[in-house]
This record gives C-alpha cells, structure tokens and sequence, in this order.
C-alpha cells in the first residue's frame, strides 16, 4: 500500500505516472508541449524581425488553453477553487499575452522582458528550497538583464528577449526528454496481480486489512 500510495503521489505532482497505462495517454502531450516550445524558443533567436511577437503569442495561446482546459475540470469538481481562480488567472494573462504581441512587437519585447525580471524572485526563492541550481539560474538572469540596462533599452530588450527564449527552448527540450522515458515507461506490461487476489479488499485498503 506504501508503494501504491507513494506512485499515486507523483502522478498527481506531474512527475512519475503510475502505470503503463497512464504514461501511453501522456507522453504524447508532453511531446507535442516540448516541440511547440522548441519551435517557439527558436523562432524568437532566429529571427530579429518578430521573433518577439511569434515567442509571446504561443506562450499567450498555451496558456489560454491551458487554463480554460483546467477551469473545465474545475467546473467538473476535479480541482479546487484556489486552483480554478489560478486557471482563470492563467486564461486570461494568455490573451492579453496574445493582444499585446499582436499590438506590437516593441511592446511584446517589453513583456518578455517584465517576465524574465519577476522570474528572478521566483529562482531566487525556489533555489532556497530546492537544488542550487534555481539560484544559479537567477544569478544569470541578473546578469544578462544588468547588461542589457547598461547596454541601453534596446540591448535590455533584445537580451530580455533572447534569455526567455533559451529558457523556453532548454524547458522544450526537457519536456521531450521526458516524453522519451515515459514512452519507454509505456511500453512495459501492466502487472500481473497476486496469485489469489481477487481485487476485492482493495478498495478498503488492501490485502492486509482483513487481517
């Protein structure tokens, strides 16, 4: 029951399914996740013209879509309502995300350039809890914007933008790597159940509370 509660567990925090069968219906949204945010990461560093613009307005749709899928299973009862405010929260900075890049691509470089700002808090204080490496990341992110400041504002932004667009490719990439174990996962046969187990005891926690 250890085992069985402690995979439940990481399902839910997104890392580890808890079978085959879950991991067959997942890897292939983490893949496509990975790809789009590829694409979008590289876009933004190739192209000087737009790039901006192309990076906010996915980033702005994936977030949109997103959290209204997540506010369906809100309304469905599958979430809490701390977690339904988020999502909504979530729907609705996408679209403004996507009317901004539409806007301009001055503004959108301003946006990317607010996100990789308040993204260092953020490193800063999840560095604190968790690996060194959050606060290493932030210790970067504060160089490349102070020499984006000192560069002036069209260095600001042209780093501002091109830093979120390596994080977003490196967080691409990540996602596909995943999705390669988790297809292997996948692959794996579903096991087999005790010898003698009719399944009926699980629901009131196992074999060993007839005991």
């Amino acid at each position: 029951m250890t085992n069985a509660a402690t995979s439940s567990a990481r399902l839910s925090a997104g890392t580890t399914p808890a079978t085959p069968g879950t991991a067959r219906t997942t890897w292939r949204r983490m893949a496509l996740l990975g790809l789009v945010l590829v694409v979008l990461g590289v876009i933004a560093l190739v192209r000087d013209d737009g790039g901006d613009r192309v990076l906010l307005a996915g980033l702005g749709v994936g977030a949109a879509v997103r959290g209204a899928d997540l506010l369906r299973a809100a309304r469905a009862g599958r979430l809490s309502r701390a977690a339904a405010t988020s999502c909504a929260l979530a729907a609705w900075l996408g679209l403004v995300a996507v009317a901004v890049a539409l806007l301009s691509g001055t503004a959108a470089a301003w946006v990317l350039t607010a996100v990789l700002v308040l993204a260092m808090p953020a490193l800063v204080l999840g560095g604190r809890r968790s690996a060194p490496v959050l606060a290493g990341a932030a210790v970067l992110v504060a160089g490349a914007v102070l020499l984006g400041v000192l560069g002036g504002t069209g260095a600001l932004l042209a780093v501002g933008t091109a830093v979120v667009a390596v994080g977003v490719t490196a967080l691409g990439g990540a996602n596909l790597l995943g999705a390669v174990g988790m297809r292997r996962f996948a692959r794996r046969p579903a096991p087999e159940p005790a010898a003698g187990c009719g399944g009926c005891a699980c629901g009131a926690g196992g074999c060993g509370s007839l005991r």
